[in-house]
C-alpha cells in the first residue's frame, strides 16, 4: 500500500512539474521579465553574495557526482557479496537516477537545444539571441542554457520517495525544496532562464521514473520481499 501510494504521489509531483514548466512556454516574456529582476542596475535582491546560494552553485555538480561514483562502487561491491545483495537495489536507483537524470539527459538536452544564458542575450549585454524554451536555436557552443543539471541534482531526491515509500512526504518535502532552493540559486545569478529551472524539474523526474520501472523489474525478488528495509 505504501508503494502504492508513493507512485501515485510521485505520477501527481510529475505532471505537476509538467504544467509549471508550461508556464513560459505559454508567456514567452516571463522568462526576460524574471531575469531582468536579477540583472538590472536596479534589481531588489541580488542574490549572488549570499553565502549559501554561492555554495551551492559552486558545490552541487561536486556533491551529485561524488553520490554517483560512491553508488555505483558500492553497488559493485554489494553485488559481488551475497549477505549484501538486498541493498543492491537501493545503490543502483541512487546511482542511476542522479548519474542519467540530473547529469546524461540534461546535458544531452543542452547538447541539442542550444541555448544562450542570460547574460549572454542581447537585452543584457550580450551578443546572442534569446531563444524560448523548446525550441531549438544556435546560439551557444558549449555547456549551453536549457536545461538546468543543478536544479534536476535537488528535484531527483524527490524520487527517493519510490525506493523508500515508507518516508514519501520526507522525500517530496526534500525534492521540492532542493529544486526550488538551488532553482532560485541559479536564476539568481542570471546562471540560468526561468525555463531552464522549470523544465529541468520534469526531465529529471521522468528519467527516474523510467531508471525505477527497469530496476523494479531487474530486482522484482527485493520489491516484492520490502527491501530494503528502512
Amino acid at each position: 500500500m505504501d508503494r502504492l501510494r508513493a507512485a501515485n504521489m510521485y505520477l501527481w509531483l510529475m505532471a505537476a512539474s509538467l504544467l509549471l514548466a508550461l508556464l513560459p512556454v505559454f508567456w514567452p516574456g516571463l522568462d526576460l521579465a524574471v531575469a531582468a529582476f536579477f540583472i538590472s542596475e536596479q534589481a531588489p535582491i541580488q542574490p549572488g553574495g549570499w553565502w549559501w546560494v554561492v555554495e551551492v552553485n559552486e558545490y552541487t555538480p561536486n556533491v551529485f557526482r561524488g553520490l554517483t561514483l560512491a553508488s555505483a562502487l558500492a553497488w559493485l561491491v554489494c553485488t559481488a557479496v551475497p549477505h549484501w545483495r538486498r541493498w543492491a537495489l537501493s545503490l543502483a536507483f541512487v546511482g542511476l537516477s542522479i548519474g542519467l537524470g540530473p547529469g546524461l539527459v540534461t546535458w544531452a538536452v543542452k547538447e541539442h537545444h542550444l541555448r544562450a544564458r542570460p547574460l549572454d542575450v542581447v537585452q543584457f549585454g550580450g551578443q546572442r539571441e534569446y531563444s524560448a524554451p523548446l525550441v531549438q536555436a544556435q546560439q551557444c557552443n558549449d555547456n549551453c542554457a536549457f536545461v538546468s543539471g543543478h536544479a534536476g541534482c535537488g528535484m531527483v531526491l524527490a524520487a527517493f520517495m519510490l525506493l523508500w515509500p515508507r518516508r514519501r512526504r520526507f522525500w517530496l518535502a526534500a525534492g521540492v525544496i532542493g529544486g526550488l532552493g538551488i532553482g532560485f540559486a541559479r536564476v539568481g545569478v542570471s546562471a540560468h532562464w526561468l525555463s531552464d529551472v522549470l523544465w529541468a524539474y520534469p526531465v529529471t523526474l521522468t528519467t527516474a521514473w523510467l531508471v525505477w520501472q527497469v530496476l523494479a523489474w531487474v530486482y522484482r525478488p527485493l520489491v516484492e520481499q520490502g527491501q530494503p528495509h528502512v
